[in-house]
């Protein structure tokens, strides 16, 4: 392979974790994803197929595959499936390829037959055709992964309190679930309450949720935060006299 066709796949690839890195809105980072990739898949499958037409449904192929294979690899590991960690793994995978076919230099020279075969039309319905469906897995690559600094978060905490009352304030991101509050008077003279249950759809901006909780008498009360039958935030409230 030319050193310069080398360089210039190089530079393609680290313009895509350049503009992820920064966090661009999708339509400014997919093209350049668009292009990178398309260009690492045709590598990667060219000796597969002899005719172009081949090769763009191959690398439609292997596209899709890679990117579901790399999305289930990060989900894994303890930094999690993010924009971030998409780019650097594709990062690796391009470098991968090139590394593997270092002695397949492209070759450009059926485009000069093209018209004379008459196959231009077709090879341009093909390339529409991969250039829709590569769009659609890079768009949906993108728009699937939070943002970095966007991890699902859930904070449940005590805001303000009456006599026989207390206010508990959620705070979510990236969190989508049915919740339900259940409060417990600990002791003999025990005594219970249990909320309607209430969604929270939080996005990667958050979202705060205040909800009253009745608690009529003096004691120790144990209030949960429960979804789906199950404790996944606890608070420990003394009501009369001071915590």
């Amino acid at each position: 392979m030319h050193p310069g066709e080398v360089i210039t796949r190089l530079a393609l690839t680290a313009a895509v974790l350049a503009v992820i890195a920064v966090s661009p809105v999708v339509w400014v980072a997919a093209p350049v994803a668009l292009v990178a990739i398309a260009a690492t898949a045709e590598l990667a499958v060219r000796p597969y197929a002899d005719d172009p037409a081949g090769r763009l449904l191959l690398a439609c192929g292997a596209v899709v595959t890679g990117l579901i294979l790399a999305g289930l690899a990060l989900n894994l590991l303890p930094e999690g499936l993010t924009r971030l960690t998409w780019a650097l793994a594709w990062l690796a995978i391009s470098v991968a390829v090139l590394i593997w076919r270092r002695h397949s230099a492209t070759d450009l020279s059926w485009l000069r037959n093209l018209g004379r075969s008459g196959r231009a039309l077709a090879l341009g319905a093909w390339m529409v055709a991969a250039v829709v469906i590569l769009a659609g897995a890079v768009v949906l690559a993108q728009a699937g992964v939070r943002n970095w600094d966007r991890r699902p978060d859930l904070a449940f905490s005590v805001v303000s309190r009456t006599p026989r009352a207390v206010v508990v304030q959620i705070q979510a991101t990236s969190t989508t679930r049915r919740y339900q509050i259940v409060a417990t008077r600990q002791g003999q003279a025990a005594g219970h309450y249990t909320s309607p249950f209430f969604t929270v759809a939080a996005g990667g901006s958050g979202i705060q949720l205040d909800k009253q909780v009745p608690l009529g008498a003096s004691g120790q009360w144990i209030i949960d935060l429960q979804a789906d039958g199950t404790t996944v935030r606890k608070l420990q409230v003394v009501m009369g006299r001071a915590q």
